[in-house]
């Protein structure tokens, strides 16, 4: 079993989750972060750990700031979807990390555990996503393709990869985290913007309809199947969905609604439709399903908070000072 583990954006939402969970579990761990993103605040807790060790610094740099091996290394840095920002950026800076961190795994025979996304099945219709279902991208001319793009070059990178250099990996494609202490905005997709807009007062921001739908996973359990990948040495190198069972399947607009009634309980909903139109003809996912078929029957894991838990546990946390 893996003991000393790299983890890059250690400070982010999951990242730092991902790294106490493996202090609890006795794991040695270098976390890196540039806190573009991230907070030293999440990581308080292991702060003083003899086990773990923060350098602020770009993971694009791991390879000027890291010189011993490591028998894994979890690779979370990450742009996000350009819904308002750059797709420029969004490619640039993911390949600039995501190569960097190849290099180093090919260097030092370092497994790497890969964190893409649901967003790669794209527009495939076919539902539930299994790790074997295509990826259907949107147009290269739409800025809303670039994060996934940019997680697909990668994943495919890492395949080749291992063909011509034996390094072994594992691909994560996570579904719609959430949790305590996720970042503000948008970057931690709608759930959040509606816990700050409905705590506010304020109407809730709908992008499209609010037709789509997507599953989310509660942070506990996504971390949870990380750590077993981890623990799991023996399964084959490979790609792997953690997400939550497709029953929990629903609308934007009914999360919106939940988180809503949650926040302010009798206050009637308010909400404003925000075309895609109004940033760069944004194209989005119209069901977002997955399958962790694989993940039960080889890792035995499944997901085991439900929204309507999560979203509690969430807002809990919120209220706290």
């Amino acid at each position: 079993m893996s003991k000393h583990l790299i983890v890059t954006g250690a400070a982010g939402f999951i990242g730092a989750h991902i790294c106490k969970e493996l202090i609890k579990l006795d794991y040695s761990v270098l976390g890196i972060d540039n806190l573009t993103y991230g907070s030293e605040e999440r990581l308080q807790s292991i702060a003083d750990s003899t086990k773990f060790t923060f350098i602020n610094a770009d993971a694009a740099e791991i390879n000027e700031i890291v010189f011993g091996g490591a028998d894994g290394l979890i690779h979370l840095a990450s742009e996000k979807i350009p819904r308002y920002s750059s797709g420029w950026d969004t490619l640039e800076k993911n390949q600039q990390v995501s190569d960097a961190v190849l290099k180093y795994c090919i260097e030092h025979q370092c497994k790497l555990y890969f964190a893409s996304t649901s967003d790669v099945y794209g527009k495939n219709q076919i539902i539930p996503f299994s790790e074997k279902s295509d990826c259907v991208l949107g147009s290269s001319l739409n800025k809303r393709w670039t994060y996934a793009g940019s997680k697909l070059h990668t994943e495919l990178k890492i395949a080749a990869a291992q063909h011509e250099f034996g390094i072994e990996f594992q691909i994560m494609r996570f579904f719609g985290c959430y949790g305590p202490s996720m970042s503000s905005g948008w970057r931690s997709g709608p759930q959040q913007v509606f816990f700050e807009k409905a705590m506010n007062g304020e109407p809730l921001e709908i992008h499209g309809d609010g037709s789509q739908t997507r599953t989310y996973i509660y942070i506990d359990d996504l971390v949870s199947g990380v750590i077993s990948l981890i623990q799991n040495d023996e399964v084959e190198s490979g790609i792997w969905n953690f997400c939550s069972d497709a029953t929990q399947e629903l609308t934007v607009m009914d999360l919106a609604k939940k988180i809503w009634y949650l926040v302010n309980e009798s206050k009637a909903f308010e909400h404003i439709i925000i075309p895609y139109t109004q940033f760069g003809n944004y194209e989005d996912v119209l069901r977002r399903v997955g399958s962790a078929a694989k993940a039960a029957a080889l890792l035995n894991w499944d997901a085991k908070v439900g929204l309507d838990e999560g979203l509690i546990l969430t807002y809990q946390s919120m209220l706290e000072p």
